[in-house]
């Protein structure tokens, strides 16, 4: 017998260097970076510079419960517990922190990030393999089930008092509005674009800073972690739609989001909410977005149209967090409609004899 000249084995057949704990822990780490000097910066201290780290304990906590969580529940299903630790649910405890006032009560944090791990994760089978995107379930879970601290304990940069809030507390600094609620129910905005872009607002820690989500975003994209497509088609869809869809039910526009120069309202709808923080971290998501260049720009489309109907036509300001799930749950459709077909295959195939009796019947 000659020299073996191939062998053959299971795939993958082409290996490379990345590992999913390196990804995992680059994108934590960027996350981390980004809460740090884009959030926990402002809503840290108040007016008087006393310092609150109640912010700094809500990541924590977070954090903290995913890993345990998913830790819990790899050692009940016989899997390797030290999987808890490849990132993944770091990076889901870290975004679910991110997507929340930073004054919420613990057990709203607590119960959250374990809902986004054990059902938004787990449920269906680890990472991998579910539908959508976990920190994103724990938010519209905590949404539900708390929807008072959810929405209206917003801390308010410019006149601060202690965390966490509680309905005592709200009455006083802690009722500010966001950028986007102030704007589709016409309360005054003591905001600018510079304010937004370089995180000067109320909001969740995922919305205080544009300019450091676009530079980990490109950082992602660099990498090669995510495809430019999505983050910039849904955003590119979400501001033009915004922009051209009028308030719609029970809305009542502020005259200063009125009278802005286009070009200034192109940004406010660009750097106000959660749209950049979806659009590079969350739609991008490995497990939850199609697989095919063309999907995910359909993807992208779809969450961008949702995201504008939803702040425009719905009664809730922001629309990051429902277009995105709902959008996960057509990613196999999508993906169906869209794969490539194989090499040497038809689309439509009518058997012979199927062809010679529907012949003769004519």
């Amino acid at each position: 017998m000659g020299e073996r000249k191939f062998s053959v084995s299971s795939s993958p057949h082409i290996r490379h260097e990345e590992t999913v704990p390196k990804i995992m822990w680059t994108v934590f780490a960027v996350l981390a970076l980004i809460t740090v000097f884009g959030g926990l910066r402002v809503f840290c201290r108040d007016a008087a510079g006393n310092f609150y780290p109640w912010p700094i304990f809500v990541v924590v906590i977070s954090v903290a419960t995913a890993i345990g969580v998913e830790a819990l529940i790899l050692a009940i299903r016989k899997k390797p517990v030290k999987r808890a630790l490849d990132g993944s649910a770091a990076v889901t405890g870290i975004l679910f922190a991110m997507v929340i006032s930073p004054a919420v009560p613990w057990y709203v944090v607590f119960f959250g990030a374990l809902v986004a791990v054990a059902v938004g994760k787990q449920l269906f089978g680890g990472l991998g393999y579910n539908i959508w995107n976990p920190a994103l379930v724990g938010r519209a879970f905590a949404l539900m089930a708390w929807s008072a601290p959810m929405t209206r304990y917003w801390p308010d940069i410019f006149a601060g008092t202690p965390y966490p809030a509680t309905d005592a507390t709200v009455t006083n600094a802690l009722s500010a509005a966001t950028p986007l609620t102030a704007a589709k129910m016409g309360k005054p905005a003591a905001v600018s674009i510079s304010d937004l872009f370089w995180g000067n607002v109320s909001g969740s820690l995922g919305e205080t800073c544009a300019f450091l989500l676009l530079v980990g975003g490109i950082v992602m994209i660099i990498l090669k972690y995510i495809d430019w497509r999505v983050p910039v088609v849904y955003i590119a869809t979400a501001v033009i739609l915004c922009m051209l869809i009028p308030y719609g039910g029970n809305a009542k526009p502020a005259e200063w989001i009125k009278n802005m120069p286009w070009y200034e309202e192109m940004a406010f709808w660009a750097f106000s909410g959660g749209l950049f923080l979806g659009a590079f971290f969350m739609a991008t998501d490995m497990v939850t977005t199609p697989i095919t260049a063309k999907g995910r720009v359909i993807f992208a489309l779809g969450c961008g149209i949702l995201t504008a109907v939803i702040r425009k036509l719905g009664g809730y300001p922001e629309g990051v967090c429902y277009s995105i799930l709902i959008m996960n749950t057509c990613v196999p459709l999508i993906d169906r409609f869209v794969k490539p077909r194989r090499f040497g295959t038809v689309t439509f195939y009518t058997p012979p004899q199927t062809a010679q009796a529907a012949s003769k019947s004519k």
